[in-house]
């Protein structure tokens, strides 16, 4: 049997045993992030078994206050990433693409974005497709905006397609750079 990456909400329920309530609360504190919000609700199967972690911490007394800060501080680890691409610590992340740790830190506490994932360890670690992401927020910050009205833009819109369109702009810009470059030998 083939295993489904998005699930309905009816079936996060089921899987999970929680109410639609405390999902919803989950989402709205940005511990769970859906793969769809409008028109209805879809989710990832693999964040069944971070709500099942996110149900143990409560069972164990933990305040939402507490499980939202080791959400994101700390993070549940994930068995594996079924995504396939590379994943980096924030060092090797931050060298490749030239970038300041600092700042992916602090746009982090902000609620720019999260890491892809967390090791067993704690670590943060970043997958290559967030550049996409971290040059949209680059890109606004040139254009006067401030992180505040950056995060309300990135909370208030539908990232993949925006980051989806960035990534074309970017293919098509390398497509033509050849182009211009014949041009130019030809003058």
């Amino acid at each position: 049997m083939e295993k489904k990456n998005i699930i309905s909400l009816s079936e996060m329920l089921r899987e999970t045993n929680i109410s639609l309530d405390f999902l919803l609360k989950l989402v709205q504190r940005k511990i769970i992030f859906p793969a769809q919000k409008e028109p209805e609700l879809f989710f990832f199967s693999k964040d069944i078994q971070k709500v099942k972690k996110i149900v143990e911490l409560k069972q164990l007394g933990f305040t939402d206050y507490e499980i939202t800060k080791i959400s994101r501080e700390v993070g549940f680890p994930h068995e594996k990433d079924d995504g396939g691409e590379k994943l980096y610590s924030i060092g090797e992340f931050c060298k490749k693409y030239n970038l300041s740790a600092r700042r992916i830190k602090y746009w982090e506490e902000v609620g720019l974005f999260f890491p892809a994932v967390r090791s067993k360890g704690g670590v943060r670690l970043y997958k290559d497709s967030l550049i996409i992401h971290i040059n949209f927020i680059k890109n606004l910050q040139k254009l006067g905006f401030d992180l505040e009205q950056i995060k309300y833009i990135i909370e208030n819109s539908d990232i993949q397609k925006i980051e989806n369109r960035i990534k074309e702009i970017y293919d098509t810009i390398n497509d033509v750079k050849p182009i211009i470059k014949n041009i130019k030998k030809l003058k």
